[in-house]
């Protein structure tokens, strides 16, 4: 393997463990979401207290999470494909399907939508934009969920490069591109 590939390779690997860690972070997040949502309900219920920051935050969060875990699941290869050949296709078909779907809508899409919401985050941090409006009374700072939406693509476009970088090593028998149920991240969360 020459060492442009082992380079690359490489910095596939480390877009993996930069996922690999940004989901772990959002399961616990997970997690608190949902002593959130059951603190509100108790507090709601049992003494007659609600936090419109509280109830504002929760929607927010289960999106935001959506949007995180996306490059983590494409990574894990459990993304939906919606193509009738890939039943067909061998190993090296796969690779050229896959190298095609990242390239020509993968990454636009991922580029696109980093371009529309970052100028929107980036007002929203300089101002210091919360969320309150006529529907809501929150404090809850609006960028901090702007900018989950640039970050979730942000790191679904790195992680569609890296699966970009495995396809053409496969196409170009360098090394071996694991996909379905033998996919080493589908054995456990890591």
């Amino acid at each position: 393997m020459n060492a442009a590939f082992r380079a690359a390779l490489r910095g596939a690997g480390a877009i993996d463990a930069a996922n690999r860690r940004l989901a772990f972070i959002v399961r616990w997040g997970l997690l608190v979401n949902a002593l959130l949502i059951a603190g509100n309900a108790i507090s709601r219920k049992l003494f007659g207290v609600a936090s419109s920051t509280m109830y504002d935050v929760q929607p927010h969060f289960f999106a935001a999470a959506v949007l995180l875990m996306a490059a983590y699941t494409f990574k894990r290869d459990e993304h939906v494909r919606i193509d009738v050949f890939s039943g067909f296709l061998g190993p090296r078909g796969m690779a050229w399907l896959d190298l095609a779907g990242i390239a020509l809508v993968l990454m636009p899409l991922c580029l696109a939508a980093v371009w529309v919401t970052w100028p929107d985050f980036v007002t929203s941090f300089v101002t210091g934009e919360t969320r309150a409006s006529r529907e809501s009374l929150s404090r809850f700072p609006a960028w901090i969920m702007k900018g989950m939406i640039p970050l979730g693509f942000l790191s679904l476009a790195a992680q569609g490069a890296a699966e970009a970088v495995r396809c053409v090593a496969h196409l170009a028998g360098v090394a071996p591109r694991p996909l379905g149920s033998e996919h080493p991240d589908r054995h456990g969360f890591a």
